[in-house]
C-alpha cells in the first residue's frame, strides 16, 4: 500500500454538503462542508473524517449512503464496553473547480455483523443519552485514527472540530507510549461555541466502563477532576487551539483562562451559496471571483447598483413564488390571496437553530410598534428545523404562529419548518434583510449572514461573532442593533428599541432612498472578499498547521 503523507485530517461529528444526506445538525456541519469544498478548490492536502447516520432500523426506511458515496472493503474495529464494534468506512470524493479533489470518510456501525444495539450507535446524530453520545465519540475519534492508518494515511495534524473527536488523543497516546508531547505535536483544536452547555462532559464511571483500557491513569489531569470534559481533553492534547472569530477569542480566554487561543474567523464557500441570478451579475462584473473570492472586494466599484437590484428582484420572486406555492407555510386554516407574499415589499429573513440566546421572538416584544412601522411595508420569513420533542422549539414556533395570526393582513409572516441546505439557499438569496439578534457575546461566529451578504442581502445584527469584524471593516454595509457593551442580562427591552429603530430606517431606505440601498447591497457583497472559506483554510495553514 502506498503511504499518503503529510495530510491534515479534519475530524467532525457532522459534515453537511447536501440536504438529502443526514449528517449535519446545524452551522458546524455546514461550515465543515464549505471547508471541504474550499480545500478541494485550493488543492490542499486535507482529508476528512465524520460519521454517517442511518436514521431508521428498518432497512427499507433507513438512509442509504450508497447513492452518495462509496463503501470501502476495509473496515476497522473499536472497543466499547469491552465489546468489539465493527465499523464500515464510506468514501466521498469532493471535486474542486480547478481539477483538484479531496477525500472525506464516514464511519458507520450499521453493519449486519454487529448486534442491533451496536448498529444503533450511529443511528441518529447527537443522541440525548450520554452512553450513546460517548460511544459515537469513540467511533469518531478512535475509529477515525484507526481508519486513516488502515487506509494508508500518514497524518501530519489531527484537527478536532469541537471536543467530539477528542478521544482520538487517547488513541494517539496509546500509539505513542503515553508521551503527551508527541501527541500534542500531532493535534490542533477548534472550539465553535462560547456556551458552557455546548461542551460535552461525561461521568468518569461511565467513561471507565465505556472506554476501558483507553483511559490513561492521568485522565483527570487532562480532562478536569470532576467529569471527563471533552473540550479540556482536546485542549490538553493539542499544540494549538483557535476560536472562530476575534470576539470569540476573547470569550474563550475567559472560559479557559489557562489556555491560549488563536482566532480564525469562519467563512463560507462562495460558489455554493450564490443565487443563480446574482451569479450572472458577478460573472459579468467581477472576473475570476469563483476561483479567487478576494476579488469580490471590487464589488463596490465594479458592479452597477441597478444590476444588483434587478438580480435581487428575480431571486426574491423565485423565493416568493416558492413560499406561495405551499400553503402549509402559512399559519391559517384557510389561506386567502391577500395572505400571500409579494415581491415588492421589504422581506426580512430569520432562519437558524432555535435556542433562547438567539432570541427568535425579540422582534415581537411590542406588537403595536411592529405593526406601526411594518404595516403593509414588511413581510417576514422564519425557518428552522422542527423538533417536536423539544419543548422550547414547540412553544417558540407556536408563539410565532400566534403573532402571525395577530398581524394578519398587516405584517405578513410565514414559517418554513423544514430548514435544510436547500431552504437556506432560497432564503439567503431571496430576502432583503437578514436578521440576527443573539445576546452578545453568545454567537461564536455565525455564517448565515455571510451567505446572505454574498447575495446582496443586507445584515441587521447585534454586535457579535463575525459581525463585529464586518462592522469594523465597513459600517455602511448593514445595520447594527444596540450597543456592544451592554450587560448580557435584562437587555431585551433596549435591544428591541434599537431593533425597531433600525428596522424603521431600513424600511425607509428600501422605499425612499434607492441609491443608499444599492450601495449597501454592493458593500454587503464586498464583505465576502474576506469572509470566505478559501481565506479561512489558508489562515488555518498559516496559523494552526505550521510548525
Amino acid at each position: 500500500m502506498k503511504i499518503k503523507k503529510d495530510f491534515v485530517a479534519l475530524f467532525s461529528m457532522e459534515a453537511g454538503w447536501k440536504s438529502e444526506v443526514p449528517n449535519y445538525a446545524g452551522g458546524l456541519g455546514i461550515l465543515v462542508g464549505d471547508t471541504f469544498y474550499s480545500c478541494a478548490d485550493l488543492g490542499a492536502k486535507v482529508v476528512g473524517m465524520s460519521l454517517i447516520y442511518h436514521l431508521d432500523d428498518n432497512p427499507k426506511k433507513a438512509f442509504k449512503p450508497a447513492k452518495y458515496m462509496k463503501k470501502l472493503e476495509e473496515t476497522v474495529t473499536v472497543e466499547i464496553e469491552n465489546r468489539k464494534v465493527k465499523l464500515a468506512i464510506w468514501e466521498k470524493t469532493i471535486q474542486g473547480i480547478n481539477g483538484h479533489s479531496i477525500k472525506t470518510f464516514f464511519l458507520s456501525s450499521d453493519l449486519p455483523e454487529n448486534p442491533r444495539w451496536d448498529r444503533e450507535l450511529t443511528k441518529n446524530i447527537y443522541p440525548f443519552d450520554k452512553y450513546s453520545r460517548m460511544a459515537q465519540e469513540i467511533i469518531l475519534g478512535v475509529g477515525g485514527v484507526r481508519a486513516f492508518k488502515k487506509l494508508g494515511y500518514e497524518i501530519k495534524y489531527y484537527h478536532m472540530n469541537e471536543g467530539h473527536s477528542a478521544f482520538l488523543g487517547l488513541e494517539l497516546l496509546q500509539n505513542n507510549g503515553g508521551n503527551i508531547e508527541k501527541v500534542k505535536n500531532l493535534c490542533t483544536f477548534t472550539t465553535h461555541t462560547p456556551i458552557a452547555a455546548g461542551h460535552d462532559y461525561f461521568d468518569y464511571a461511565l467513561a471507565h466502563k465505556t472506554l476501558g483500557k483507553l483511559i490513561p491513569s492521568n485522565i483527570k489531569d487532562l480532562a478536569t477532576r470532576d467529569n471527563l470534559g471533552m473540550t479540556q481533553l482536546a485542549l490538553s492534547l493539542s499544540r494549538k487551539a483557535n476560536a472562530v472569530s476575534k470576539k470569540h477569542q476573547e470569550i474563550c480566554s475567559e472560559m479557559f483562562p489557562n489556555d491560549n487561543f488563536e482566532y480564525v474567523t469562519n467563512g463560507i464557500y462562495h460558489n455554493r451559496w450564490i443565487g443563480e441570478h446574482m451569479k450572472k451579475v458577478l460573472d459579468e462584473y467581477v472576473g475570476g471571483w469563483q476561483e479567487d473570492p478576494s476579488r469580490l472586494k471590487s464589488a463596490t466599484s465594479c458592479i452597477p447598483g441597478e444590476a444588483l437590484v434587478e438580480a435581487k428582484k428575480m431571486e426574491k420572486k423565485d423565493l416568493v413564488d416558492w413560499i406561495n406555492s405551499n400553503n402549509s407555510f402559512f399559519p391559517f386554516d384557510t389561506v386567502n390571496p391577500d395572505d400571500y407574499l409579494t415581491d415588492d415589499v421589504l422581506t426580512l429573513g430569520f432562519a437558524r437553530r432555535l435556542v433562547p440566546y438567539k432570541r427568535p421572538t425579540l422582534l415581537f416584544s411590542n406588537m403595536e410598534k411592529l405593526r406601526e412601522i411594518g404595516h403593509k411595508k414588511l413581510q417576514i420569513i422564519f425557518s428552522c428545523k422542527y423538533y417536536a420533542d423539544n419543548p422550547y422549539y414547540v412553544s417558540t414556533i407556536n408563539s410565532i404562529l400566534d403573532f402571525a395570526k395577530e398581524l394578519r393582513s398587516q405584517v405578513k409572516i410565514v414559517f418554513v419548518p423544514s430548514y435544510s441546505i436547500d431552504v437556506a439557499t432560497r432564503l439567503v438569496t431571496g430576502c432583503d434583510i437578514w436578521l440576527n439578534n443573539p445576546v452578545p457575546p453568545l454567537e461564536a461566529s455565525g455564517t448565515s449572514g455571510m451567505k446572505a451578504a454574498l447575495n446582496g442581502t443586507i445584515n441587521m445584527s447585534t454586535l457579535d461573532g463575525w459581525w463585529v469584524e464586518a462592522w469594523e471593516a465597513d459600517p455602511a454595509s448593514g445595520w447594527t442593533i444596540a450597543q456592544e457593551n451592554l450587560a448580557r442580562e435584562n437587555r431585551d427591552e433596549s435591544d428591541f428599541e434599537s431593533l425597531i429603530e433600525k428596522l424603521q430606517d431600513a424600511i425607509d431606505c428600501y422605499n425612499n432612498r434607492p441609491e443608499e440601498w444599492k450601495e449597501k447591497m454592493k458593500r454587503s457583497v464586498a464583505l465576502v472578499s474576506y469572509f470566505n472559506t478559501n481565506r479561512m483554510v489558508q489562515e488555518y495553514f498559516n496559523k494552526m498547521w505550521r510548525k
